[in-house]
């Protein structure tokens, strides 16, 4: 039973943060279930679990608002898959004591990524209403 209310206390702590910021509920939540001492590829067998759900009515509801933009679609998505199954079938052939110093570095990376893009700087006013760059793209993917 604790270990239940951990991960609801977890998921609802990453969910705050995805909440608030739009994003980053599978860096926050991966953290916070290593933090609690989840391996690897359970977090984020837990994670991706989760997100299958959310994520797919997020994108119904904004694809039935007309909040897509296929071409940003188009640019994020292949990057995005193509991360996704390289970084799934590493982390799947790493040993456990491998995995979680490298789960957590990239982690922190992104993390950082996310504090230093959207807090610090935030978005360039300039570029308001153009298209976003393949850089600013690509991390995120």
């Amino acid at each position: 039973m604790r270990t239940l209310i951990l991960l609801a206390l977890a998921g609802l702590g990453a969910q705050l943060v995805d909440g608030s910021l739009g994003m980053a509920y599978g860096v926050t939540s991966t953290t916070l279930l290593l933090a609690l001492g989840t391996g690897p590829a359970a977090a984020s067998a837990t994670v991706h679990l989760a997100e299958i759900g959310t994520t797919l009515m997020s994108g119904a509801s904004h694809w039935r608002f007309g909040n897509v933009d296929w071409k940003v679609v188009a640019r994020i998505g292949v990057p995005g898959a193509i991360g996704s199954f390289l970084g799934a079938t590493v982390l799947s052939r790493l040993s456990t004591e491998v995995a979680e110093p490298a789960m957590s570095l990239i982690l922190l990376g992104l993390g950082l990524y996310v504090m230093s893009r959207f807090t610090f700087r935030g978005l360039p006013e300039g570029r308001l209403g153009k298209p976003l760059r393949r850089r600013f793209l690509t991390p995120l993917a």
